[in-house]
């Protein structure tokens, strides 16, 4: 063929049906791979006009860039891991107590997060929707029963922390549908049903 339809045939650049395909506002696809341990995706950023640092605001000064591993949410019946390759920037200011940092974006992943943003969503609404627990969560995330709930828990925290989310209710109750029955029997017998109703309304 004259003109190939290849989505990736321009070298140097990005391709926007990757970065579609990834979901990734803000971060562009550098390279997929795949084995028998999943998905690995390759994404960065575009170089910014001009970086403040963050605790003094003078004009930051490129230092490379620095591979952060995340697990994402899975894809294509893989686990996902998402290496980003991070900018790292380098404050002139001599007073400054911030001589270097790392770009962050909240919407991908909180700054030492081991999972993204979305891999968190993803869990939670698991857990809302099919009943699953987080063992098998962590088992299609690729990753330990720990590693998911220290991600999973600050976000349940917060809604539970949230009186909001009873706006205009007028009763609360438990789906018996929705929540096991040995489940809230051990909730019930701590006296404590927040955990699950954050989970079953979220």
């Amino acid at each position: 063929m004259p003109d190939s339809t290849s989505c990736c045939h321009a070298t140097g650049g990005y391709c926007q049906r990757c970065d579609l395909l990834v979901g990734l506002p803000g971060l562009h696809v550098t390279g997929v791979h795949r084995d028998d341990a999943g998905l690995r995706v390759e994404v960065e950023s575009r170089p910014p006009v001009v970086m403040g640092c963050p605790a003094c605001g003078v004009v930051a000064h490129a230092h490379g860039r620095q591979r952060v591993v995340l697990i994402d949410a899975p894809c294509f019946t893989a686990p996902v891991k998402l290496w980003w390759r991070k900018r790292r920037w380098l404050c002139p200011e001599p007073s400054c107590p911030v001589t270097s940092f790392m770009e962050q974006d909240p919407e991908v992943a909180r700054p030492r997060a081991l999972l993204t943003s979305r891999a968190t969503s993803w869990a939670i609404g698991q857990m809302r929707r099919e009943n699953a627990s987080v063992q098998g969560l962590a088992r299609q995330l690729g990753c330990a029963w720990k590693t998911l709930w220290r991600a999973v828990r600050p976000v349940l925290e917060a809604a539970a922390a949230d009186e909001t989310r009873f706006a205009g209710a007028t009763s609360l109750g438990v789906d018996e549908h929705v929540v096991r029955h040995e489940a809230l029997l051990y909730r019930m017998e701590v006296g404590d049903l927040h955990w699950l109703a954050v989970v079953a309304a979220k």
